[in-house]
């Protein structure tokens, strides 16, 4: 997967919200995971562009825990999870 700049990001969303560019020709035209490019968009939709602002965060044991627990004990989705605090792509859940 390339990595995306922060004007990739504004461009793909742009694309998808003003256009109606679906995620899989986004995925075709910037070389990235087509599920990475819907958790992108539901992530800018949800929060707005100013989470892109975001620098590198590096979790506490104690968050990396709870969420954790929240997939596992509670049984709610990773997706749902990871959209819900907002991290940067769904697959720190998985990982």
């Amino acid at each position: 997967m390339s990595k995306l700049t922060k004007r990739d990001k504004i461009n793909i969303y742009n694309y998808w919200k003003n256009y109606g560019k679906s995620s899989t020709w986004l995925s075709k035209k910037y070389g990235v995971n087509s599920t990475n490019i819907r958790y992108l968009l539901k992530l800018i939709d949800h929060y707005g562009l100013n989470i892109l602002n975001r620098s590198h965060t590096t979790y506490p044991i104690y968050f990396k825990e709870a969420a954790i627990k929240r997939v596992l004990i509670n049984k709610e989705l990773a997706d749902h999870v990871s959209l819900d605090l907002a991290l940067p792509n769904s697959g720190l859940i998985h990982n």
